[in-house]
C-alpha cells in the first residue's frame, strides 16, 4: 500500500485542517483526531468510511428517495456518493465554514454545479427556517468541540427538521455526546418531537450513536433476501447493519 501523505494542511478558526492521501482513500481531519471525511479516490460509488455508511442505514427500508439535505458537508463524501449511485436524487449540503465547503469542491470532488446537488454556505439553522425545500431524508452531522453542538438537539431545530420532512421522510442525526445523561436527555427531546418509533444505530468501535427518528410509522427490517437485494444495490452491508438496530417503542403521551 502507498504510504500516507499530506497533501493539506491549514489552520483555521482555531481548528487545525488536513488532507492525507492513502492508497486509494483521501480524508479530511479536523486537529488532528476527528475523521471529518473519507473517499474513494478511484471509484465515487464506493464509500470506505463505515460510519458514513451506517448513516445510510435508512436505505434499507426501501422508502422514497427523491430530496436530501445534509446539515453538515464535511468533505461531501455522501453527497458524491449518493451522486454517482443515484444521480436523480436532488440533495443541499449547508455548510457554515466556507473553508471546508471550499475543500469539498477542490479536493473531494462534490458534485458539480450541473448536477442535482447544491452546496450552501450558511446556517442551517437559518436554512430551515426560510426554505421552502422539503426532503425525504435529512442528516444532522455536525460537531464542536468534539461534540454535537447543544443546539442540535434542542426542540426548536429538531421542530424545524420534522417540518421539512415529507411526510414517509427520515431525520438521522449522528449523537456525539461526552455521557450517558447528555445522551438521554438528547433521546428524550428527539422522540417528544418525532412521536413515532425511534430506532438507535451504535458501533462499538466509535462513540457516535445514530438515532433515525421517522415522520411516520417507523417501517419494519426488511426480510433477509430484500436486506441482500438492497445492499448489493447500494454497496452497503444492511443486513449487519440491521442486526445492531434498536428499537424504542413510541413514548407515552403525556
Amino acid at each position: 500500500m502507498k504510504r500516507a501523505r499530506c497533501i493539506y494542511r491549514e489552520e483555521h478558526d482555531d481548528t487545525h485542517l488536513e488532507i492525507w492521501d492513502e492508497g486509494d482513500c483521501r480524508s479530511l481531519w479536523f486537529d488532528d483526531v476527528i475523521l471529518q471525511s473519507e473517499i474513494h479516490l478511484q471509484d465515487a460509488a464506493v464509500l470506505p468510511n463505515p460510519v458514513n455508511r451506517a448513516m445510510l442505514a435508512h436505505l434499507m427500508f426501501d422508502a422514497p428517495l427523491h430530496n436530501v439535505m445534509l446539515a453538515g458537508c464535511g468533505g461531501g463524501a455522501i453527497a458524491r456518493w449518493l451522486h454517482a449511485r443515484a444521480p436523480e436524487v436532488a440533495g443541499d449540503a449547508v455548510e457554515l465554514s466556507p473553508t471546508v465547503a471550499r475543500l469539498a469542491r477542490e479536493y473531494f470532488d462534490f458534485p458539480p454545479p450541473t448536477s442535482n446537488w447544491r452546496l450552501l454556505v450558511e446556517d442551517v439553522r437559518e436554512h430551515l427556517v426560510h426554505s421552502p425545500a422539503r426532503y425525504d431524508y435529512i442528516l444532522v452531522d455536525l460537531e464542536e468541540n468534539q461534540k454535537t453542538p447543544p443546539w442540535a438537539t434542542a426542540l426548536d431545530f429538531l421542530e424545524g427538521c420534522r417540518a421539512r420532512l415529507e411526510p414517509r421522510g427520515v431525520l438521522t442525526v449522528n449523537l456525539i455526546l461526552g455521557d450517558n445523561q447528555a445522551i438521554s436527555e438528547a433521546l428524550l427531546r428527539i422522540r417528544r418531537v418525532f412521536d413515532n418509533e425511534t430506532l438507535l444505530l451504535a458501533d462499538p468501535d466509535h462513540d457516535n450513536l445514530l438515532v433515525l427518528a421517522f415522520a411516520s410509522t417507523a417501517p419494519e427490517v426488511p426480510p433477509a433476501q430484500r436486506l441482500n437485494d438492497l445492499g448489493m444495490h447500494w454497496g452497503i452491508d444492511f443486513a449487519s447493519l440491521a442486526g445492531r438496530l434498536t428499537r424504542l417503542a413510541a413514548p407515552l403521551s403525556a
